[in-house]
């Protein structure tokens, strides 16, 4: 389910980048800020002047499918254990137009880039396309919920 909602995120985003190009996302700069954790620096300003970690691009794709994953079993969670519910286009979608709390107050600031993007060149555009990406993820998270190969059809 998780995979499936984080590769949502990614046709998304590769599909605004052939359309209105967007630039594609830099999966290497988040690797470096998660690279940094174990040496205590969690906050930069900005993550693009802290010094590259080895290996930056491959750890950030793996924490960005860890957290789609993760993000999908904390759904997964709510519909059975506390909603006692089975997924809905509507439930997905606003669980992950929730989650824009994580980047727009934890990781955005985290990387130097201000609340909600605040110090980018563009924060309007940058706070829609995240919205825009968080639906995808929402989509994403619903169709790997009810898909009949591995969603929660198949947990029941």
């Amino acid at each position: 389910m998780g995979v499936v909602a984080t590769l949502a995120t990614d046709l998304w985003q590769r599909l605004l980048q052939a359309t209105v190009g967007l630039p594609p996302a830099n999966w290497g700069l988040v690797g470096r800020w998660v690279g940094w954790f174990p040496r205590g620096v969690f906050v930069h300003h900005p993550i693009a002047a802290t010094a590259p970690v080895r290996g930056e691009s491959l750890i950030g794709w793996a924490f960005h499918y860890f957290v789609g994953i993760a993000y999908a079993l904390v759904y997964f969670a709510i519909l059975r254990l506390a909603l006692d519910s089975g997924p809905t286009l509507v439930s997905a979608l606003v669980f992950a137009l929730a989650l824009l709390a994580a980047p727009w107050f934890v990781m955005q600031p985290a990387l130097g880039l201000g609340v909600m993007a605040a110090r980018m060149p563009k924060p309007a555009a940058t706070r829609a396309i995240n919205v825009s990406v968080h639906a995808a993820f929402g989509v994403g998270l619903y169709l790997g919920a009810v898909a009949p190969f591995f969603g929660l059809a198949t947990l029941q």
